[in-house]
């Protein structure tokens, strides 16, 4: 997986992690999509979101320091 979902990473590392802790059968529950309301699920999805944030809007666009666009009439 080059560029995983969100959700896809947060199941791998969720699954590795159950798996780490002798938590077999869960980690099977995860690694087939089965699992997403677990706890490790949500928690490694939160941070698949803090560590790759959304990129920001691009600010408006300005002519002789006063928006061009966007602006309200």
């Amino acid at each position: 997986m080059k560029h995983p979902s969100g959700i896809a990473a947060a199941r791998a590392a969720a699954a590795e992690y159950l798996r780490s802790r002798g938590y077999g059968n869960e980690a099977d529950i995860v690694s087939d999509g089965k699992g997403d309301d677990f706890q490790e699920v949500r928690i490694a999805l939160a941070l698949w979101d803090i560590m790759r944030p959304k990129p920001a809007a691009a600010p408006p666009a300005t002519k002789n320091g006063r928006r061009i666009a966007g602006e309200e009439c």
